[in-house]
C-alpha cells in the first residue's frame, strides 16, 4: 500500500467510516474512541508533512544511469532526464528496438512515479555536468567557447546618447529583410515582436553590434534597436566578443 492510499484509509477511519465499504462505524466501536481518532489524525498529519522521498526514496543504481546515458549516446540521442525516465518506466514513445529491448527498459516500472524520477534524474544530470538538454557542459563549451563570455551577465550599463540610438535604428531599418518568403509559422510568430527574427546576420549588422557593445550591454535596448530577440543578440554578441579577444575579428567597412 502506498502513502496516498494509506492516508485515505486513515482519513476514512478518523471520520468514522469503513475505508472499504463506506459504511458508518458503529458508535461503540473502539475506532470511535477519542484517543484512537486523535491517533489517526496525528498519523495523517505526519504522513502528509513527510516528503515523498522519505518513504519512497529513489534508489536507482548509478551504473544503470550511466549505462542508460551511454545507450542513448550510442544511438545519437541526447540523454535528457525525460528520455531516461521514459526508458526506466517503459513509456511507449520509443520506436527504436535497441532501446525497447534493452534490459533497462521498464526496469523501474511500478517502483517509482514519473514525477519522482524526473526530479531525481534532473538533479543527477545537473550534479554530473549535464545541461537540461542532455549535453555535457564541458562539451558545450568546447563546441561553442563563446558561451563562457559573461558580458551580458554583468551589471547593465548604457553610455549611448539618444542621438546614437536613433541613428542606429535608422541604419538597421535600411538593411531591409532578405528572408521574407515562405516563412514557417514559428518565424512568422517571432517576427510579430521582432521583425528581424531569424534573419541572417550580415557583416554590416555584425559591425554595428560590435560597435554598440563598446557602449552598452543592455539587451532590452539592443533588442529594440536590432529588432531581434534578446537571446539572439546575446548569442551573437558573445561570439563577436570572443572573436575580438582571440584576434579573429574582421570588422566590416
Amino acid at each position: 500500500m502506498d502513502i496516498p492510499k494509506t492516508i485515505k484509509v486513515l482519513e476514512a477511519l478518523a471520520s468514522g467510516y469503513s475505508p472499504t465499504t463506506g459504511e458508518k462505524i458503529i458508535n461503540d466501536s473502539v475506532l470511535n474512541e477519542r484517543d484512537v481518532i486523535r491517533a489517526f489524525q496525528i498519523a495523517i498529519d505526519q504522513l502528509q508533512t513527510k516528503t515523498l522521498s522519505e518513504f519512497t526514496k529513489v534508489a536507482i543504481n548509478e551504473n544503470d544511469i550511466k549505462d542508460a546515458i551511454r545507450l542513448f549516446e550510442e544511438h545519437q540521442m541526447s540523454p535528457t532526464y525525460s528520455r531516461l525516465v521514459g526508458l526506466f518506466l517503459a513509456t511507449r514513445k520509443f520506436k527504436n528496438e535497441a532501446i525497447t529491448s534493452n534490459e533497462l527498459y521498464g526496469k523501474y516500472e511500478g517502483l517509482y512515479q514519473r514525477g519522482q524520477l524526473m526530479d531525481f534524474l534532473n538533479a543527477y544530470l545537473s550534479d554530473n555536468g549535464y545541461s537540461k538538454h542532455g549535453r555535457r557542459i564541458d562539451e558545450l563549451h568546447k563546441d561553442n567557447p563563446s558561451e563562457e563570455i559573461d558580458f551580458f551577465q554583468k551589471e547593465t550599463f548604457n553610455n549611448l546618447p539618444e542621438g546614437a540610438i536613433n541613428e542606429l535604428k535608422e541604419k538597421i531599418d535600411k538593411l531591409g529583410i532578405i528572408k521574407n518568403d515562405d516563412l514557417p509559422d514559428y518565424v512568422q510568430k517571432a517576427r510579430i515582436n521582432y521583425p528581424r527574427a531569424y534573419e541572417p546576420w550580415t557583416d554590416i549588422e555584425e559591425g554595428l553590434l560590435h560597435d554598440m557593445l563598446q557602449y552598452t550591454n543592455d539587451l532590452e535596448l539592443l533588442s529594440e534597436c536590432f529588432q531581434r530577440g534578446k537571446g539572439a543578440i546575446a548569442s551573437k554578441g558573445q561570439e563577436l566578443i570572443y572573436q575580438y579577444q582571440n584576434g579573429n575579428w574582421n570588422k566590416a567597412t
